[in-house]
């Protein structure tokens, strides 16, 4: 039973890194002018963010990467 545990947050945990961005996953903050990854521990009220749909759309906003999560 916890061999099927262990693998099975293993297994989300491969998926979570190998895909770190999917549409909309990128996060502005208005006040920093920062983006983010929707899933930055930095992140506490995502409601207050801008979403973007991609980096170069963040980018071209004036939104620089979060030193954090690197986006």
């Amino acid at each position: 039973m916890f061999k099927k545990i262990a693998l099975a947050t293993l297994a989300s945990i491969c998926v979570s890194i190998a895909t770190p961005a999917l549409a909309s996953d990128y996060l502005g903050n208005p006040k920093s002018m920062k983006f983010h990854y929707s899933s930055c521990s930095t992140i506490k009220h995502p409601e207050r963010f801008v979403e973007f749909s991609n980096r170069d759309d963040a980018i071209a906003a004036g939104y620089v990467p979060c030193k954090r999560c690197n986006p």
